[in-house]
């Protein structure tokens, strides 16, 4: 519609919306001024945050695209009536709130009966659920950052809590009000009080043992103990989830968009990956990969490192895509390669014809008892050894703080770590890597978290990668098994999808270490409950990782020269 661009927009504000049991939700119109006749396609964004605060004031410009856009408070958020679930309710089952909004707009008199949704992080969450419940005027939808998949992406990454998220979120300043609000009256000062009590702690407020009875989050069923209750229970969070079922459920063109340093980059990646693969709508997928921090879209640098061109206009990004599907002559997306993604080191805008980058090769990267990383094969068989002692954690930043510097953590004896010799022809790892450790514990349980850094010529270790995984959960998450002190055992570490291009000069390390602290949970080290363990339950292991012929090592998905697609100019420039 941007060659229709309007002058003006009006507004409609807590325009209600019920829903089929009832319910009223409420939103805020924005349209087109003058408003043409026989409606206009309308973008639907439905957030937990507020539709009046500063944080959807970047949406409503959209309507001097000529789009009606709509802002929706979530059911039991601000305005709208109801109970509030945390990221429920657009196709749980019970309740189909984004199916009921998309077709109320699809009635009104200023509609002209298309609608596409959109939305960031949760609203990314309630944009594809919207997308999974088929509304029939729903014709396209753009997901940005999706927080979805809370059991293996969200709260908990691959079994292990993501703790410092799930902490930073539900206390943050606009969102720990209107959770409390919703408390009953009696107890809202005592749990405000409770918030302000344990913000005032600082960094301690990370390390609170028992998990079970953190202050605060010990009152928010939904956030902390029912997740921490059902963490091994897949059906308890199968209402925000995108599974094979979800992603076939789809039958609209879906732009989805992620970036490199994201809490949810897998999300991104993988949901488009299912959604391609099994919708009926699967060739109209496309993805967006950058180098951004979350909700950083328009930001062109992480962590203090550059990435030129890289910053985007949202609003630039959305209204193109649905120029596509929605309004009097849909172009289709045929014109739009599969995938846009930013590549790391090589710091430029490429255009693919299709994800996996075809001719990809996988090459293992074997971790050598000498503490060497190589292509070649190992074939002396050794052990390197680490410690580690629950109350003194590897405490590195995490990936998706960006690519910092952490050489500075890599001094102690509670990691090991590998690095290949500087290379001399560059070579670019776009894909999923995996990590494949044979390795012992003198514990009953054990994390084991591998990452990927880039290491330059001034000796800086820069953090890209990363993966977790605990060995209680070796056979199944839903079938927990103690270890047996000093077995070696096969793990597979699961890293984020990545692109980057090592340079010459450059090397690669990896690097492994028995979990993060304060980014993800302390592993005891013992096989107990780990919700209600406590210091007494620490127990200090040493780790042993097996280096030899097919044994520990890194599979890098690496992308032959000449083998990508087509070097392109930021297509949104902020």
């Amino acid at each position: 519609m941007t060659g229709t661009t309007a002058p003006s927009s009006a507004a409609i504000l807590d325009a209600e919306i019920p829903m089929r049991d009832g319910t009223v939700l409420r939103a805020n119109v924005y349209l087109p001024s003058p408003l043409p006749t026989g409606g206009v396609p309308a973008l639907l964004t439905r957030t937990a945050y507020g539709k009046d605060s500063p944080m959807s004031g970047a949406y409503p410009p959209l309507a001097t695209r000529g789009y009606a856009v709509i802002m929706e408070d979530k059911r039991g958020r601000y305005a709208s009536d109801g109970e509030y679930t945390l990221l429920r309710d657009d196709a749980d089952g019970v309740h189909k709130d984004g199916f009921d909004t998309v077709e109320w707009i699809a009635d009104q008199p200023w509609s002209n009966g298309e609608v596409a949704v959109f939305g960031l992080s949760y609203l990314g969450a309630t944009a594809i659920g919207a997308a999974i419940s088929q509304p029939p005027h729903l014709k396209a939808g753009i997901v940005l950052q999706p927080s979805t998949d809370e059991y293996t992406d969200r709260t908990f990454t691959d079994g292990v809590l993501f703790l410092q998220n799930v902490i930073d979120w539900a206390a943050l300043p606009f969102v720990a009000p209107s959770i409390i609000e919703k408390l009953p009256a009696a107890e809202q000062a005592a749990v405000q009080a409770e918030l302000e009590e344990f913000l005032a702690l600082g960094d301690a407020r990370y390390s609170i043992l028992p998990l079970i009875d953190t202050p605060y989050f010990r009152r928010l069923e939904m956030v902390w103990g029912g997740p921490l209750a059902h963490r091994e229970n897949e059906a308890y969070f199968a209402d925000n989830r995108v599974g094979g079922a979800e992603a076939a459920a789809v039958r609209v063109p879906l732009l989805h968009v992620g970036s490199w340093f994201d809490f949810f980059t897998r999300n991104s990646v993988r949901q488009f990956e299912l959604v391609s693969g099994l919708s009926r709508a699967g060739a109209d997928q496309r993805l967006v990969m950058g180098p951004w921090a979350h909700a950083s879209l328009a930001v062109g640098s992480v962590a203090g490192v550059e990435f030129p061109g890289s910053a985007i206009d949202e609003n630039a990004m959305v209204a193109a895509w649905a120029d596509r599907w929605l309004g009097d002559a849909p172009s289709g997306a045929a014109d739009w390669p599969r995938a846009i993604i930013y590549v790391l080191g090589a710091n430029r805008w490429r255009a693919e014809p299709a994800w996996p980058i075809p001719g990809t090769q996988t090459r293992s990267l074997a971790l050598r008892v000498d503490g060497s990383a190589s292509f070649d094969p190992d074939e002396e068989r050794g052990v390197r050894t680490f410690r580690d002692d629950p109350a003194a954690p590897y405490g590195a930043s995490p990936a998706v703080a960006g690519p910092r510097d952490v050489a500075v953590d890599l001094g102690g004896d509670n990691v090991a770590f590998y690095t290949t010799e500087r290379c001399s022809e560059p070579y670019e790892i776009t894909g999923w890597p995996r990590a494949v450790l044979h390795a012992s514990t003198t514990g009953t349980d054990a994390d084991w978290l591998v990452e990927l850094h880039v290491v330059g010529a001034d000796h800086s270790s820069r953090l890209v990668n990363e993966g977790i995984t605990r060995s209680r959960y070796r056979h199944g998450r839903t079938a927990p098994r103690a270890v047996e002190p000093g077995v070696v055992e096969e793990l597979a570490v699961h890293l984020r999808p990545i692109s980057i291009v090592i340079q010459p000069g450059e090397r690669l390390r990896v690097v492994v270490a028995g979990g993060k602290f304060p980014a993800y949970e302390r592993n005891p080290g013992a096989f107990v409950d780990l919700n209600t363990a406590t210091e007494a339950d620490f127990v200090v292991s040493e780790r042993t990782i097996v280096s030899g012929p097919g044994l520990s090592r890194i599979e890098l998905p690496i992308v032959p020269a000449g083998a990508g697609g087509e070097w392109i100019d930021n297509p949104w420039p902020a």
